[in-house]
């Protein structure tokens, strides 16, 4: 949303169920949902109108098992909390090897 003006600037799709959790800093917004799935997007992409859907969404993370309803994270890695009773530690900078399931 806009803040000053009250417009929605851009509705992300890309969960196949409902967002549960969303957290934001200035490069990153990351999703997790009903449907186990957690979806880091671009922020600048995302605020640019004219940007591509497909270049929005930088990796989706199928970790859990059931619904993703916390998360948080920093500038090298975040924690997501699923009601499967899993916690998922995965770093930023190496989004291919997640940290073990705690």
């Amino acid at each position: 949303w806009n803040i000053d003006t009250g417009d929605c600037v851009r509705v992300l799709h890309g969960h196949d169920n409902l967002v549960l959790s969303v957290a934001v800093d200035n490069k990153r917004i990351v999703s997790g949902s009903y449907d186990g799935a957690i979806k880091v997007w671009d922020l600048a992409a995302a605020l640019n109108a004219g940007s591509s859907s497909d270049s929005v969404c930088i990796k989706t993370i199928k970790e859990h098992k059931d619904w993703v309803w916390a998360m948080q994270f920093d500038d090298f890695q975040f924690i997501s909390g699923s009601y499967d009773g899993t916690l998922v530690i995965r770093s930023f900078l190496d989004p291919t090897s997640p940290f073990p399931e705690i």
